[in-house]
């Protein structure tokens, strides 16, 4: 017989509902038990094997120890072609610091025993049939007390899915979801079905709701509304910014997957209100909004479907709201937006946009000016659905994401004359869909979010929740060495639609995941299954908030001028170490747009903590923040909310190096995408090239197309492309240099290069116009100009490059295609008479390319 097909990873949160197949990962004095699981694969392809329970067990021990002691596995849960086993290891007499070392024998009845021992990481499994080998290399955990790993309190019932959080001015929390609740459609207008062959279900409705970390209760908002007042306004996918007076802007929100709205309202905290504000150029799904100096918000980027052409558009024209009315300002030339930009206001009061491959700067003064900053790309390719922060002033870190997810991180530098992305330690787990909060020490918190990913096409790429793939371990980032830390793992998966805040206590606020569609625009669409959607949240306590009593704010002024003193109150002056500003959270989508840290200068005379304010709107743009006082352990006090105001009169920008750039011209005017199309067509002169692409983002590329339009520009010999991509059929247009044909044998490599498996390059098509020639008895397109000879050859019936969404696969060839190249040879066309246009799926071989052709016009 064999080894069985076993395994222990105590950081995987296997099976579906533990923190970790070790719960908890990290025990901490006062825990009962420590229970293990193991899984075994039962049936299927591959290595199965029947696990029997009698005879399978956990072996642990002290490190002091030389006995093992025995505690039998019991028969936990069976999941698809996997059954679990779980053993309670009794832990409670062990004092703290004690060091637990444990293996794992697995009993079959149709393979070897099989024993389970660590690999060196101590977070993974390998099998061995000798016992001794076992025990010489045995998982190990230490119980600790929570000021090294923190602590998570137990997950607690919330309304509704917090997908979009808030942290208010009066320190309660704002949130909302999809919808009111699971019977309505996951959609408002149209609104969809639930599943496969039902009618439509009552549209989606949207009531935020507030939460008080104080009391743990929450209340209903009233529900936003349309300009006339009355009509819902669902803000699920829109993008929000706090105002200087602590007001909330939203812009956007939910229609449909993909479809905008052009409203924007405003939550006013103090009276609990909802106002709706002026109309956007066209509507936004997945925008961005962000807090300017001058006080106004720049929002840009969404989606919305065009009712006159239906198709889906990305908005590519940026908006200012100032004193009630948008207005708008430069595209972004010859590129597109990605849904959710990650954006940051440098202290020059300079924006920059840092979640494509190339970096981006905009100078939102007059009409807007854009710069691709020259060399200024992520390392790692695109890694969508990563947080990106604002970790000091000037410095951010982006950390992970991408398909497949990465563990690494960058850090940038925007006040360097040259910048340049810099590689910080990678993370502990590889990751997207997770969240990162800045804590009042200047450390980073990551949370949640999965390690797996997947070809596109496949539901595991964009959100993998199988067991194992959520990553419930949060890790802390310390931006003084670089490193992280693994911390104690959460219950519950935190993935797509998950958020996190920072509250003014020093607690971190997890919330949400799940209310999201499988199989979109197929026969087969369907809501996610009900235990992937969480009414609830977990709050976590930083290590920091056990190391010692926090320190007491007694007093602070409401609202601090820019460069002027104040006084905070403390009965422990001489003890703090750092005085910092962190701006409230606005969070959604793996970016909390909101978050921002400052250090303020200070000095204790006579007992006395004197702070200085920011010395500017750029390095602090006006609004209110959570002043947290840290004392010499580390240890944060709960924050008190001040304000800073809107300057009286606009601030001289200080005098900052610029990044180096390459000449940018300020647009006179802004050029919606359906303009830029007609600029790009005008001005194309070079081969037009079909090429068909398929994306992991459920919503196609007509929605998310940033990344999919920034990998085609990249590709040898592309001049344009085309900002409008066809979502129906899953294909985008570009424009080569010349008359020259595609450089097939490069294209794949430089286009997976660049997005790996989020965006896969299908094929493609042209059409091609030339004379008729025959080679060999093959007939063949003759070259002209710069473009090769062409062989001919019949369309492949599975070979379209055009999608079809139903199917999840290439168009079905209609009859008059497949007999296209049969027509054209029976036709009698003599060779080199006048020229023929012939159209199809385009292939580069050793021998040259070849053309199947599927339409010909002659």
């Amino acid at each position: 017989m064999a080894l069985g097909n076993a395994w222990h990873f105590p950081g995987n949160p296997e099976p579906f509902g533990n923190a970790g197949m070790r719960d908890p990962v990290f025990p901490a004095d006062p825990v009962a038990t420590v229970t293990i699981f193991s899984g075994n694969q039962y049936q299927g392809d591959g290595n199965p094997g029947n696990q029997l329970q009698d005879g399978s067990a956990v072996q642990f021990k002290q490190t002091t120890d030389t006995a093992w002691t025995t505690v039998p596995m019991i028969f936990s849960t069976a999941i698809d072609n996997n059954k679990y086993y779980s053993a309670a290891i009794p832990v409670s007499a062990f004092a703290t610091g004690t060091v637990v070392q444990y293996y794992l024998v697995i009993a079959y009845d149709d393979h070897d025993t099989t024993f389970l021992s660590a690999d060196p990481t101590d977070m993974l499994s390998v099998v061995t049939g000798d016992e001794a080998t076992a025990q010489a290399a045995p998982f190990t955990f230490t119980i600790e007390t929570p000021d090294i790993r923190g602590q998570w309190g137990e997950p607690f019932t919330l309304p509704n899915v917090g997908i979009h959080a808030h942290v208010l001015p009066n320190g309660l929390v704002l949130m909302w979801g999809r919808r009111d609740n699971p019977q309505q459609s996951l959609d408002t207008d149209p609104p969809s079905p639930l599943g496969p062959g039902l009618p439509p279900a009552p549209p989606a409705t949207c009531t935020p709701f507030l939460w008080s970390p104080a009391t743990g209760t929450t209340t209903p908002t009233p529900q936003p509304t349309l300009g006339d007042g009355a009509t819902n306004a669902n803000l699920f996918c829109s993008g929000h910014a706090f105002l200087p007076d602590g007001r909330l802007l939203v812009a956007g929100g939910h229609l449909a997957d993909s479809h905008g709205l052009n409203q924007a309202t405003i939550y006013d905290p103090a009276a609990s209100t909802w106002t709706p504000t002026s109309v956007m150029n066209d509507g936004r799904w997945y925008p961005t909004a962000i807090a300017l100096p001058s006080g106004s918000v720049l929002v840009l980027s969404g989606s919305y479907l065009d009712p006159a052409q239906n198709l889906v558009v990305n908005n590519v024209v940026p908006q200012i709201w100032g004193n009630g009315n948008f207005t708008s300002i430069a595209s972004i030339p010859g590129a597109a937006f990605d849904l959710f930009p990650r954006m940051h206001v440098a202290s020059s009061g300079i924006v920059y946009m840092t979640s494509l491959v190339q970096t981006w700067s905009l100078d939102v003064s007059g009409t807007g000016t854009w710069t691709a900053l020259p060399g200024v790309v992520q390392p790692n390719g695109l890694c969508d659905y990563a947080p990106s922060v604002l970790y000091d002033v000037d410095k951010v870190l982006f950390a992970g994401g991408g398909n497949p997810p990465t563990a690494n991180a960058e850090t940038i530098d925007l006040s360097q004359a040259q910048l340049a992305w810099v590689a910080t330690d990678p993370m502990n787990f590889p990751r997207r869909q997770h969240n990162a909060t800045v804590l009042p020490d200047g450390t980073v918190l990551v949370t949640g979010g999965t390690r797996g990913g997947g070809a596109p096409g496949t539901a595991e790429a964009f959100n993998d929740l199988d067991p194992g793939q959520p990553v419930h371990i949060a890790e802390l980032w310390n931006p003084q060495t670089g490193q992280w830390t693994m911390l104690a793992a959460e219950q519950t998966d935190r993935c797509y639609h998950s958020t996190a805040v920072l509250l003014p206590d020093g607690r971190v606020l997890s919330a949400g995941g799940g209310e999201f569609i499988l199989n979109e625009g197929t026969p087969q669409q369907v809501e996610n299954n009900p235990q992937d959607t969480h009414y609830d949240a977990q709050l976590f306590s930083p290590p920091y908030l056990f190391k010692g009593p926090q320190p007491q704010i007694t007093s602070a002024p409401g609202s601090v001028p820019y460069g002027g003193t104040f006084q905070i109150g403390t009965a422990q002056p001489t003890q703090i170490a750092t005085v910092s500003l962190i701006r409230l959270s606005s969070v959604t989508h793996s970016f909390n747009a909101g978050q921002r840290i400052n250090y303020l200068s200070f000095q204790v005379t006579g007992g006395t903590l004197t702070a200085t304010g920011p010395a500017n709107a750029n390095v602090c743009p006006p609004g209110h923040y959570m002043l947290f006082i840290v004392d010499q352990q580390g240890v944060p006090s709960v924050a008190t909310i001040i304000q800073l105001p809107t300057p009286a009169a606009a601030q001289p920008a200080p005098t900052v190096a610029q990044p180096a750039a390459v000449a940018a011209v300020a647009r006179p005017a802004p050029e919606d995408a359906f303009a830029l199309r007609a600029t790009v067509r005008a001005a194309a002169s070079g081969t037009r090239v079909v090429a068909g692409i398929t994306g992991i983002c459920p919503y196609g590329i007509a929605a998310c197309w940033g990344g999919a339009n920034e990998a085609l520009r990249s590709l040898e010999g592309v001049q344009y492309v085309d900002p409008i991509p066809d979502g129906q059929t899953s294909t985008a247009t570009v424009y080569l240099e010349d008359d020259r044909l595609p450089a097939l044998d490069h294209w794949a490599d430089q286009f997976q290069g660049m997005v790996h498996q989020t965006y896969q390059l299908r094929g493609v098509e042209v059409t091609l116009t030339g004379l008729l020639d025959a080679r060999n008895d093959v007939l063949v397109l003759a070259g002209e100009g710069r473009r090769p000879p062409v062989e001919l050859v019949p369309l492949d019936p599975g070979g379209k490059i055009q999608w079809d969404p139903a199917t999840q696969g290439p168009q079905a060839a209609e009859r008059s295609e497949t007999s296209a190249y049969g027509t054209l040879t029976r036709s009698g066309r003599p060779v080199g008479s006048r020229p023929l246009t012939v159209t199809g799926p385009l292939h580069q071989t050793p021998a040259g390319y070849q053309l199947q052709v599927r339409l010909a016009d002659f």
